[in-house]
Formats: C-alpha cells, structure tokens, sequence
C-alpha cells in the first residue's frame, strides 16, 4: 500500500526578546515543528526603541542582540507564507509586549488573510503569579481577531509548577536553565495541527 501523501508544512515562528530567554524557547519551538516535518522560519521583532536607546550598558542586552544578529527580522510576508505559526513574547507583568502589540496591530487583519491558518503561543518564565497565563491569553486573544484557529499551550506551560521561574528579564540565572521541553512539543503540536487542518 502507497505511503499517504503529507502536505508540506510552512511554521512561522515569531518572537521579542530583549534578554534571550524568549529566544531560547522560540529556538525550541522551531526544532519542534522542525523535527514534524515543517519548514521553519524562525524571526525575531524589532525593537520599539533605537539600540543606542535603550540600555546598552547592559552585558546581556548586548550579548543578546549579537546573538540574534543573524536571525532575519519578521515581516507580515511571514503570517502570510505560513500556514502555522507561534508567536513568543515576554510576559510582561501579564501583557504581551509592545513590539509584538505593533506587530499584530500591522497585520493586514481588515481582508483577512490569516484565517484559518492554526497559531499557537508561548512566552518567557515570569515570577509575577498569574502574569504567565494572562499573557499568553491576551495573545490568543489577538490572534483570534484575525481569524486564526488557536492552538492553545498546555496547561503546564501556562501554569508552571515553579513560581520561582523568572521573567525575560535581567535576573541573575542563565538562559540555560530554561525547561525548552515543552516549547520542543509545542513546536510539534502545532506542525501536526496544521497536517491535521490542511492536510
């Protein structure tokens, strides 16, 4: 019998991050929907505030930047090739961050052209109780406004058993101790929604 034929799959994966750790879990979600079989594009926002702005004195903004130097900014050309895409922020003290607010708010949401494409979301460790989830579901709430199928996180991810996680923030752990585990398996829920939906 004929192996059956599995569309390919286009993951956009978008993210802000000032000090890494929403780097690091976007670079996660990415392997995810990688290792699904999905064609990745892995993008990062621009800043609101000029570089020369906004702290430089500070050691892990800097190392940050240099690190993300090779990873292409995000365009709205990207929404639109992808047919899944995961959206990343810091939980800033429960919302989503401005960059990525001026993102969304840029898409072309009026002709609709993103919907029914499958989106999921993910953000940084916050030690704010609450401010993790209330991130994550005002960003579901804006990806819904343009017409996407959400594909909500796990309620672990939007409940971390540790309350002693930090934010993408300038707190004194290393990027290294991030749990990528469950942004792997977001990576690959969301490549294998989308074969479900399209396929």
């Amino acid at each position: 019998m004929a192996a059956a034929y599995l569309p390919a799959m286009n993951v956009a994966v978008i993210f802000y991050s000032l000090y890494g750790d929403t780097a690091a879990l976007a670079a996660a979600v990415a392997d995810g929907a990688e290792l699904a079989g999905a064609t990745v594009r892995l993008r990062q926002i621009a800043g609101l505030a000029a570089p020369q702005d906004r702290w430089t004195t500070g050691e892990r903004i800097r190392a940050t930047r240099e690190h993300l130097a090779s990873v292409p900014q995000a365009r709205h050309d990207d929404l639109l090739w992808a047919d899944g895409i995961a959206l990343g922020s810091p939980a800033r003290y429960g919302t989503m961050s401005a960059e990525l607010r001026r993102f969304l708010d840029g898409a072309r949401q009026p002709s609709g052209d993103l919907a029914g494409k499958v989106a999921s979301v993910f953000c940084s460790p916050s030690p704010v109780e609450g401010a993790q989830r209330a991130t994550l579901q005002g960003m579901i709430a804006s990806l819904l406004n343009h017409g996407v199928l959400v594909q909500p996180p796990a309620r672990a991810a939007m409940d971390p058993a540790s309350r002693t996680a930090r934010r993408d923030g300038p707190a004194q752990a290393s990027p290294g101790e991030l749990d990528l585990t469950p942004a792997r398996a977001l990576g690959r829920r969301l490549a294998l929604a989308q074969r479900r939906t399209h396929g």
